[in-house]
């Protein structure tokens, strides 16, 4: 009977390719994964990664049990004991190579000694020429027997030695003594040699060890999951030495090189990260080390790692406003907000994607193409707050800053399955965001959860003399977001009553894939308790809409003076960018700008249309009033997200895509767009609540409470970790 060998010849590729990968680091101690990702990841069956786990485990490498397995993860006692025995072997190996070491054979050590010289040697290089250094050495002393004893203990130690080499960005010292050690080879000093041999494995051990202590974990991917980590819960485990900023830096670090980066043909290529900031890690690691020395946390977001609108100024990472030409554009100085949150000990990861200059609904830009969203790969993620809320949703920082002008946090927010608040206009400082029309203009938070944006709440509202709209946050009331949602529990939603805006839901078959989302919502609403007045009618929603709308009238001279402001900018209006067509075709928007007043009060419709804005104000406060109401409710967006192709047809324009979100950004009242649910093919659906002016508190407290009731954050199962 024919034997098939099929099997065995597959369990040893997957063997060896499991086998190097852990030896590279590339699979970091610790590590804990799926038996059946890991066998999707080598492109095979279960049953011959189970075999060669078994070949693993008897080798040391890893432990597993029915369904996972663990890449062993050795203490620092064990990394010593491996050297001492490493010590014990190559001090015999030394014995018997020196006398057998040849003048070809010091030609060939010398070759690997220059090539390690490199400057520009990567850590992978080094590593390998380390290894080849001594096995070439020990080899002289023809002991098949030793060097597989010497090679076994190499293979325990070896991905430390990856993360070491990894963490190390030059070896002065390590090729100083292998330096010394091959002019002891050259002069048959024994003596001399085995001295210098202890002593290079002993500052080896202590170089390894001393790395894992401060940076192993920093530079490495662990077992621990930090998906859907929140603010709090990261404190806690800071508090008891579970994590540290620079770990969970790094932990966001690696995975937007591997799901977002559009540079990883093997990822998902979400392109939410325009531009990563490249002192982050060493930020992290100072805030660790301020800890360290005081045991007290440098601020309410320590440590926290953030992504920010590339719409805010930075210091010393390039601000690109979502247009081409601005690239290379690096500010002098923060943005207020910014400022703010590196005060409170966030760490800057980097810039999110946006639309050019934040003139529209979606993600397009000069600068950066589009943003994928991660709900569904081939459809839009929303504008112009693009990166930050695929981002966010895709646990690529731990919370992120959009900005918000007509909905460009709250509609991706909506598209996203995220938390997005738009505060009272002049709560939050816009110094250092670029313009889109100053008087609706407010950055702001988007999370994964409720308790995250009342803690960046508190740090980034508050008066600022360079932006005299902030004098608003003068008011009584305004700050201690997170200790007013403190007492919140599911029960809280009975606090409230809301009123439904019928007439702001649409028609057609797209809105109805909404509408019934929306309206499920409404009823767990008011069987959970909440006072629900239907059929509230603004009443010609599209006249209010268009009458109040002013960015073809303002928003060029907005943007105009902001980038005159600027010396080192490269371009210094719209018109010029139009000209010189540095601007994504689909962000039509940008065209209409640029083709606006200079002087906007020139304009007959200035006038008229500020005047309604307010009117409009009073008119929705005045329903509230009637109607004895906390909040009007109304789909955030009365679509789900668009494919591609429906932008890249034309749709819908910039003036007349049907989001609601203008409701609260034309009337500068604030409102929050919370998630309540997926259409039948899984797109997240946002619920807008609309509050009076300084309705903060009870907005985020009624959101809380139905976070508590619903539960509605679902991850994208796209950009889920797989194992773990």
């Amino acid at each position: 009977m024919a034997i098939d060998l099929a099997p065995q010849t597959v369990a040893e590729d997957v063997y060896q390719q499991i086998r190097r990968n852990i030896l590279d680091g590339r699979i970091a101690p610790g590590t804990r994964v799926s038996i059946r990702s890991l066998a999707q990841s080598v492109g095979v069956s279960t049953m011959p990664t189970r075999e060669a786990l078994k070949r693993l485990h008897f080798e040391g490498l890893v432990e597993f049990d029915r369904r996972a397995v663990t890449v062993t993860d050795l203490t620092p006692g064990d990394l010593r004991e491996l050297f001492a025995i490493r010590l014990t072997l190559e001090s015999l190996a030394t014995q018997w190579a020196l006398t057998e070491i040849t003048s070809t054979d010091l030609t060939e050590l010398r070759r690997i000694l220059d090539l390690m010289d490199d400057p520009h040697m990567d850590p992978p290089q080094w590593r390998e020429l380390n290894r080849e250094f001594h096995q070439t050495f020990y080899a002289c002393g023809n002991s098949r027997y030793l060097m597989e004893l010497i090679s076994n203990v190499w293979d325990r130690i070896q991905p430390y030695m990856a993360i070491y080499s990894s963490v190390v960005d030059n070896f002065p010292e390590a090729h100083r003594q292998h330096e010394h050690m091959y002019r002891l080879m050259a002069d048959r000093d024994l003596d001399g040699l085995l001295a210098a041999t202890r002593h290079h494995l002993e500052h080896t051990a202590d170089s390894v060890i001393r790395t894992l202590d401060t940076a192993h974990d920093t530079h490495r991917k662990t077992s621990m999951n930090f998906e859907e980590l929140d603010v709090a819960s990261f404190h806690t485990m800071i508090g008891k030495g579970e994590v540290t900023s620079a770990t969970l830096t790094a932990w966001y670090l690696d995975r937007i090189a591997d799901i977002d980066s559009v540079a990883n043909p093997d990822g998902l290529q979400l392109n939410s990260v325009v531009t990563l900031n490249p002192a982050a890690l060493e930020d992290a690691r100072r805030i660790d080390e301020q800890y360290a020395r005081t045991g007290a946390l440098v601020g309410p977001l320590h440590g926290v790692p953030i992504l920010i609108k590339d719409q805010g100024e930075t210091k010393g990472i390039p601000t690109s406003f979502g247009s081409r030409a601005f690239a290379d554009y690096v500010p002098e100085s923060d943005a207020t907000v910014v400022e703010r949150l590196r005060s409170a000990g966030a760490v800057i990861l980097g810039k999110t994607t946006m639309c050019d200059f934040a003139a529209g609904w979606f993600s397009f830009s000069s600068r950066s193409d589009h943003t994928k969203n991660p709900y569904d790969l081939d459809r839009e993620t929303g504008g112009s707050s693009a990166g930050t809320a695929a981002a966010v949703s895709a646990n690529l920082c731990l919370v992120g800053i959009g900005e918000d002008t007509g909905g460009s946090i709250r509609l991706p927010s909506s598209f996203t399955n995220l938390f997005g608040l738009r505060v009272t206009t002049g709560l939050v400082p816009r110094t250092g965001f670029s313009p889109l029309l100053h008087f609706q203009d407010t950055p702001g938070p988007m999370a994964r959860n409720v308790s995250d944006l009342a803690a960046v709440l508190d740090v980034v509202v508050g008066y600022d003399p360079t932006d005299d709209y902030t004098t608003v946050a003068t008011s009584a009331g305004v700050g201690d977001y997170l200790d007013a949602i403190a007492d919140v529990d599911a029960d809280t939603v009975a606090d409230y009553r809301v009123g439904v805006l019928t007439d702001a839901f649409g028609a057609g078959l797209d809105q109805e894939l909404t509408n019934g989302v929306v309206r499920a919502a409404i009823e767990r609403l008011r069987d959970s308790g909440t006072a629900v007045v239907d059929d509230l009618v603004l009443g010609g929603l599209p006249e209010w809409v268009q009458g109040t709308s002013l960015y073809t009238i303002s928003s060029k001279k907005d943007i105009d003076e902001f980038l005159a402001a600027r010396p080192t900018a490269p371009v210094t209006s719209v018109e010029a960018l139009v000209a010189a067509g540095d601007f994504h075709p689909l962000t039509d928007l940008v065209v209409d700008i640029a083709d606006g007043p200079s002087i906007p009060e020139d304009d007959p419709e200035y006038l008229p249309r500020r005047l309604r804005q307010d009117e409009w104000r009073r008119t929705l406060m005045t329903i509230m009033a009637d109607a004895g109401v906390d909040f009007l409710v109304y789909p955030t967006v009365q679509v789900p997200a668009p494919t591609r192709a429906d932008l890249a047809a034309k749709r819908w324009t910039a003036l007349d895509f049907p989001t609601n979100t203008v409701i609260a950004s034309q009337t500068t009242m604030p409102a929050i767009s919370i998630p309540v649910g997926f259409t039948d093919v899984g797109l997240p659906v946002g619920l807008e609540v609309l509050g009076r002016p300084l309705a903060e508190k009870d907005l985020l407290r009624f959101a809380r409470a139905w976070e508590l009731t619903a539960s509605p954050r679902r991850q994208a199962a796209a950009v889920a970790r797989v194992g773990a």
